[in-house]
């Protein structure tokens, strides 16, 4: 059952994203046929389609992270692209390829490949559940690992070794660690809420993390604030959300987008699928893992393939001084005598 609330949860949540995402470009596009310099967050349509996407967010795609794997969440992502897509055509008046329409068909084959075998257990569903979960994770140690790779990636940038790879890697890992921080919260909130003897004994999972399962329950109780843990947990997943926007802006603006899309939601998926399944140990077995990493490598290859597909080509506009004009052909130096 929990799965299926987790599913029905993602895919509602990224419909919503979707729907968001068209309604700003609709507003995007009224402000520009207007011709004047107006900023888009004065447009209510615009700040009307970016709380769509929040709300998609968080309580949609973070809901489901306290009850799927983000071996299910991360690639259902593609569903948002998709409803954008579909809206576009239908309210905007932009005609969806058949192109497009093959590389949604593609898609939708990777993204059930990868259901049919993700892992259908809740990493905790008591509060005992969690604070074992979370004691034994070793996120501490791969939050400090990841954080060393990221330094050393982000020196290679700056010192001008750039590179679509690079840039893709830097944004996913970023985008990995906040998936694990917000799976850990969601998790916690909702035992809190829904587990009413939890209230005096669930303990925050960044003392947890920081010092250990005893002292984190002593202490959970005795009030005063943030601790320490919590607010250094809480810039370690300002910093990640704030990395990824940044490093993917940077791309984006270096690479087309038909290059950077299909390379940075496989290798996303991979880096927070990983994680997950380490961190929370997911899996059942050498064979389930062994079946599902083989269904997962076909899925998010037929998932980066069918994205190539849904790019739109853009037309060329030539530069004034080479348009033919009726005026400028001269044709009545050649009429006939």
């Amino acid at each position: 059952m929990a799965y299926f609330v987790g599913l029905t949860a993602a895919l509602v949540g990224n419909v919503v994203i979707g729907t968001g995402q068209c309604m700003q470009k609709s507003a995007l596009n009224s402000l520009q046929r207007s011709g004047k310099q107006t900023p888009r967050y004065k447009s209510p349509l615009w700040v009307l389609g970016l709380a769509l996407n929040y709300a998609g967010e968080i309580f949609g795609n973070s809901l489901a992270l306290s009850y799927l794997s983000a071996a299910v969440v991360a690639p259902l992502g593609i569903v948002s692209v998709i409803v954008n897509l579909l809206l576009a055509e239908r309210f905007l008046g932009e005609r969806v390829t058949p192109n497009q329409r093959f590389g949604f068909s593609v898609i939708m084959a990777g993204v059930a490949c990868i259901l049919l075998v993700a892992p259908r257990k809740a990493a905790a569903s008591t509060a005992a559940e969690f604070i074992d979960v979370v004691a034994s994770s070793g996120i501490l140690t791969l939050f400090f690992t990841l954080f060393f790779v990221q330094a050393i990636l982000i020196l290679l940038i700056r010192s001008g070794r750039q590179s679509l790879l690079l840039y893709v890697v830097v944004a996913s890992i970023f985008g990995s660690m906040n998936v694990m921080a917000s799976k850990l919260l969601t998790m916690f909130m909702r035992l809190r809420l829904t587990t009413s003897s939890a209230m005096a004994v669930l303990p925050n999972p960044a003392d947890i993390v920081f010092y250990g399962a005893k002292e984190a329950a002593s202490s959970s109780g005795s009030g005063g604030g943030l601790s320490l843990a919590q607010a250094v947990a809480a810039i370690v997943m300002g910093l990640s959300i704030a990395g990824q926007e940044s490093f993917r802006q940077q791309a984006l603006g270096r690479y087309p987008v038909m290059e950077f899309q299909p390379v940075f939601f496989a290798t996303f998926n991979v880096i927070a699928t990983l994680s997950g399944l380490v961190l929370f140990r997911e899996l059942d077995g050498w064979l389930h893992g062994a079946v599902f990493f083989s269904a997962f490598t076909v899925g998010i290859g037929l998932i980066a393939y069918g994205s190539r597909y849904l790019p739109r080509a853009r037309a060329v506009g030539l530069p004034s001084h080479i348009r033919l004009h009726k005026d400028n052909l001269h044709l009545d130096e050649y009429k006939m005598q």
